[in-house]
């Protein structure tokens, strides 16, 4: 019956009608570990020199021209045996690391023979699970024969005494640190030397011949000297082996310093990941390299991996490994007491005995059993990889030993695993028995890479090479030194939907966020922006959602029909493997530290709708169901759509009637931007045009783009480009991983109000709090509540100001910050300042520069003044939802038509009378 180890196609462990040859693989992969070498670059600190000189002399050094830069010098160093010598001398990485980690890349199989070891990667690519044993065996045996323990002291932990672990002194210094199986293993050779001279005392005292007893306590002798004394090699092991895909590098000891030339690179670039639906029947058993979200991670449990058994009669100890099952059926009776055998059915003496009439009953030790950590993943297709119509597929990844607690739910990842099968309900009894031939698949992780986290670790720049790394840096500062950076990032969201600036310029202070505050009581202040976009359908509210969701490093898209409550912060799931009760984040949960986008608002269930109110404020999921009573952070920016309740919107009703949402949750969100279909002939005109020119142009790129990245499976093939500049100033447009790297540089930024600012925030405030006051001329009363200033708002300035001065690179939040987020709080509401005609068509009271000039003239006459100051004029007009801007082509067009007069240092406007 075939065994996971020997999964793989015919075609691929059958070539040319010959098996392949396992003997020669083993003394391939043995030559491999001793003698393969790798590049190391020598670092020229004389002050860091004395502790590797020793090592230095000893070998001969062979250093090789390089290409990359002027007095660079690269040496050539044994790649495994270092490792090995480790291992085998206990020296940790570090004082909380209690294993060691062997990486295998296959891509330095091929390059230390291009014949041998391209042929033993091809091998180990197609039938993974078999030649990790191999692998595995390999240094086993390396480490016994050829690695001897050194006589040189270790770094780090010498003379030092953990309590959790006993340390004992050797004549040379070395700090000789022991677990629980050399312990066993001292007391093992002691229970064989023991059994020897009580062996030998019996047979001189039966009268057997002297040479035969004497050739069988040699033998014995010779066995146990021999490491051959029943532990099964993986109870021994301190290691943890791992085999990499080619092209993919190795990141520990000793690949983490490895010198890598530009052209190798290159030529063997790392292996892309394939979406869960491309992996078929023909790559089982093979190493696969597969990118999805996690959706669900379970508790890391202990896993066991060897079973030691004592008998309670004769005290003989038995070792058994359970081969990665998930369970497994214990031994009971004892073979020595059953046949007259010792643990591995070997008659010691020569001798047959016969049963024992007490029969004994094993019993599990856990002390002297080995366990492992066991987390399971489950995996699922990102929304870009799912075809229109298709429900997303998931894949259960196991994670043993230190590739557990490495992802978490929401997190892109690429796992490079091998890809097996598994029985359904195994070990669960009669449903197992039932469930037939019926199987499931499961990836057994080899390595995972998590891409985006949050802002804070989405930096590509290290991934990049160090001529694409210097292009990225110069692209930035040339955004950032720009006339306007805010309005070049702004343009590059969604720079196929025409319109929107001010939308657009509010979304990218959404991603870039405020400032998160702790106070020392406890009490947290959110630093997220919560964003709405009301308005009538078809004005491309639900692109802008997507386009969000894609940009930010966790981004979830969600609509408010097909979400439920538990859809959307957590629900109660029933673990398979053990049974018991757990959380599953929902869309809040995953998107933390991140966006989550909830396209049709308003047709979420008023039960369903309730749950957001926790998690738009305090930031927190809290679940009280099952018996599980938990509080998961959900620190995520909602940016939501709606559409108004009766279609288009109703100007003689509400905010809240025609959005048809309750008050208490649109004060939380800092900017609802009511987004109107007007008809207005130039602006008509301009978006169809636009429409046009992308229709002609840009939509064929994107298509020829797409096929591209369709037969490719590359998610970027829109930066590859001819030019290699991630800003195109014809344009004014910037692509998405400059946009991702600028913002997350930006977040690095914790801006503070100064404290000449603050007076100017209160003035401000108050002075908006008394415009929308009860019986003043304004809107406020025919549009809602929520379009007048609240505390909340207040609030929602503060952070729109600090994500502003992060933008701009400054820890301090200035006066024009404050200023532009009132413009934008403004600019809001801006569609409910026209008047609506006789048949319901929108009518334009007057134009931006009339508007504008109404301000300064209205604020001239109650003053009775004949000039304003032009800072004054400047900030007022500001606060009105204009820009500067506009205000400098207002005064140059009434200038003209001789109705003021601005001084010559331009700061005082006049009237003219």
């Amino acid at each position: 019956m075939a065994t996971q180890g020997s999964l793989a196609n015919d075609t691929e462990v059958v070539r040319n009608g010959i098996y392949p040859d396992y003997d020669s693989d083993i003394a391939t992969f043995t030559q491999f570990v001793l003698g393969h070498t790798i590049r190391r670059v020598v670092q020229r600190n004389h002050n860091n020199n004395n502790e590797d000189s020793d090592d230095d002399d000893d070998n001969e050094r062979m250093f090789e021209p390089t290409a990359e830069g002027d007095g660079l010098q690269v040496e050539r160093v044994p790649c495994y045996p270092p490792l090995l010598q480790r291992i085998v001398d206990k020296d940790y990485m570090s004082d909380q690391a209690t294993t060691f980690l062997i990486e295998v890349p296959l891509t330095e199989l091929t390059e230390w023979d291009n014949t041998r070891g391209k042929d033993l990667a091809e091998r180990a690519t197609s039938n993974t699970l078999r030649y990790h044993s191999i692998f595995c065996s390999v240094m086993d045996d390396v480490l016994r024969d050829n690695i001897r323990p050194s006589n040189h002291q270790r770094r780090g932990r010498r003379h030092r005494n953990n309590n959790n672990r006993p340390a004992n002194v050797n004549v040379n210094g070395t700090v000789l640190l022991r677990n629980a199986m050399d312990v066993l293993q001292e007391q093992r050779l002691a229970l064989h030397r023991q059994s020897l001279q009580q062996q030998q005392n019996r047979d001189t005292n039966e009268g057997m011949d002297g040479d035969a007893a004497n050739n069988g306590t040699n033998n014995l002798g010779n066995n146990t000297a021999a490491g051959k004394n029943d532990f099964p090699p993986l109870l021994m092991r301190r290691y943890e082996l791992r085999i990499l895909p080619i092209g993919r590098r190795g990141s520990f000891f000793p690949f983490h310093d490895q010198y890598i030339p530009q052209a190798i690179l290159t030529a063997i670039p790392p292996p892309k990941g394939v979406s869960l639906r491309h992996v078929r029947s023909r790559n089982m058993g093979r190493l696969v390299t597969i990118t999805g979200m996690v959706v669900k991670a379970s508790d890391v449990k202990p896993m066991l991996q060897v079973a030691a058994y004592t008998c309670d009669v004769c005290g003989s100890e038995l070792y058994r490994e359970t081969n990665h099952r998930r369970d497994f059926m214990p031994e009971r009776v004892c073979p020595v007491c059953a046949g007259g055998l010792d643990a591995n059915n070997n008659n010691d003496d020569g001798r047959r005995r016969g049963p024992r009439r007490n029969m004994g009953i094993l019993q599990l030790e856990t002390r002297g059993s080995k366990f492992t950590k066991f987390q399971e993943l489950k995996l699922q297709e990102l929304p870009s990889q799912v075809p229109m119509g298709h429900v997303p597929r998931s894949l259960s990844v196991i994670c043993r030993g230190e590739l557990t607690r490495l992802a978490n739910p929401g997190d892109v990842t690429t796992v490079d695993g091998i890809f097996l099968p598994q029985k359904v309900n195994e070990g669960q009894g009669y449903r197992g028995r039932s469930a037939g031939l019926m199987t499931t698949l499961f990836l057994d992780a080899q390595n995972i890479m998590v891409h985006k986290k949050s802002y804070e670790d989405s930096s590509i720049r290290d991934s990049l090479s160090e001529e694409e790394a210097t292009q990225l840096d110069a692209d930035l500062q040339r955004v950032a030194t720009a006339e306007d950076p805010i309005g070049v990032l702004s343009k590059s969201i969604a720079p196929e939907i025409f319109g929107h600036a001010d939308i657009k310029r509010a979304l990218l202070l959404q991603l870039t966020g405020g400032v998160f505050r702790k106070m020392e009581d406890g009490m947290r202040i959110r630093g997220d922006i919560n964003i709405c976009l009301m308005g009538d359908p078809g004005v491309a509210k639900s692109q802008l959602l997507k386009h969000v969701a894609s940009i930010a490093p966790r981004g979830v898209y969600t609509t408010g029909k097909g979400s439920s409550g538990v859809g959307l912060t957590a629900a109660i799931t029933k673990d398979n493997m053990t049974g018991e009760l757990s959380l599953e984040g929902g869309a809040l949960v995953l998107a933390d530290r991140g966006i989550c986008a909830i396209d049709e608002f308003d047709k979420m269930d008023e039960s369903d709708r309730t749950a957001i109110h926790e998690v738009m404020e305090q930031q927190t999921v809290s679940i009280a169901k099952a018996g599980i009573v938990a509080t998961l952070n959900a620190r995520a920016s909602v940016l939501a759509a709606a559409n108004p309740l009766y279609s288009r919107y109703n100007r003689h009703k509400s905010l809240s009637e025609n959005i048809n949402l309750p008050n208490s949750l649109l004060s939380r969100f800092d900017l609802m931007f009511l987004i109107l279909d007007v008809p207005d002939v130039d602006r008509d005109m301009a978006l169809a045009r636009h429409v046009t020119f992308v229709h002609q142009n840009e939509g064929l790129e994107v298509r020829q783009e797409a096929n591209e990245a369709n037969d490719s499976d590359n998610d970027d093939a829109d930066m590859n480009n001819n030019d290699n500049s991630d800003y195109d100033e014809e344009k004014g447009i910037v692509s998405p991983r400059l946009l991702r790297e600028y913002i997350s540089r930006a977040r690095q930024h914790e801006p503070v109000v100064p404290p000449e600012v603050a007076p100017y925030i209160v003035e401000a405030y108050v002075s908006l709090r008394m415009q929308d006051r009860p019986g003043r001329n304004n809107r406020s009363s025919k549009v809602g509540d929520q379009t007048a200033m609240t505390a909340r708002q207040l609030l929602s300035i503060l952070r729109l100001g600090q994500a502003l001065a992060r933008l701009r690179f400054s820890d301090f939040v200035a006066r024009e910050d404050v200023d532009e987020a009132i413009r934008l709080t403004h600019m809001s509401k801006a569609s409910l300042t026209e008047d609506a005609g006789e048949n319901g068509t929108g009518v334009r009271r007057e134009d931006v520069m009339s508007r504008v000039f109404n301000i300064i003239r209205d604020y001239a006459t109650t003053s009775n003044a004949s000039h304003v100051e032009m800072r004054l004029a400047e900030a007022m007009v500001i606060r009105k939802g204009f820009t500067a801007q506009q205000l400098q082509a207002c005064l140059e067009e009434y200038e003209a038509l001789e109705v003021i007069q601005v001084n010559q240092s331009r700061t005082q406007i006049h009237f003219v009378s």
